[in-house]
């Protein structure tokens, strides 16, 4: 062994038997740091609880704004005509004939 490595080894030694139970501290709960910390951790708590609320706010109103019933189910809007107004399907009247076709001759009535 090297002079450095032994005289290392005598410091640890003579360190190992300064240390005593009377000199050992009593053991603690960790204290969770200092105000800082404590300060960064109810800021998270705090965050998390905030962006808790607004995914539960969006889901509510995606939900609340979905219509009830899906398109296919609504019924088609009636038709109907109310009873004081005439029908509107157009009357028939004679067919035109075609130019093809010549029309017959009426005879022309007297006005007298």
């Amino acid at each position: 062994m090297t002079d450095p490595e032994q005289r290392l080894r005598e410091a640890l030694e003579a360190r190992a038997a300064s240390v005593t139970y009377r000199g050992l501290r009593p053991p603690l709960p960790p204290s969770g740091g200092g105000p800082f910390t404590r300060a960064l951790h109810r800021g998270v708590k705090v965050a998390g609880l905030l962006a808790l609320a607004a995914a539960l706010a969006a889901v509510v109103l995606t939900l609340s704004d979905a219509p009830e019933h899906s398109p296919a189910q609504v019924p088609a809007p009636s038709r109907t005509l109310p009873p004081d107004r005439p029908s509107a399907t157009p009357t028939t009247s004679a067919p035109t004939p075609s130019p093809d076709v010549p029309r017959p001759e009426r005879p022309e009535q007297d006005a007298g």
